[in-house]
């Protein structure tokens, strides 16, 4: 199950892997190993990915652009935070 949007937000907005290195200050390696969800980004550095992709840090996890959320959706996109920080806390 895809927990982060990052890869696809990047492709939405023409981001390269090696400029949201830069603006994150990581490494391209880091980079694609999340977006292949391999790794995945600590809580902390959450708000750095939102701003450099330039989305409010919910876009992170589920779109919210061009339409309303339902009740469904928030409470999917609850579980998918509480399981990418399970995942983030090492409690897979």
């Amino acid at each position: 199950m895809k927990i982060l949007r990052i890869k696809e937000i990047m492709t939405e907005k023409g981001i390269s892997r090696e400029e949201l290195a830069k603006r994150v200050k990581l490494t391209t390696t880091t980079i694609t190993n999340i977006c292949q969800e391999d790794n995945y980004p600590k809580i902390k550095t959450l708000p750095k990915f939102a701003k450099a992709l330039g989305v409010d840090i919910r876009e992170l996890f589920i779109s919210t652009q061009g339409t309303a959320i339902t009740d469904n959706e928030v409470a999917e996109a609850k579980e998918l935070i509480e399981k990418g920080l399970n995942i983030l806390n090492g409690k897979r």
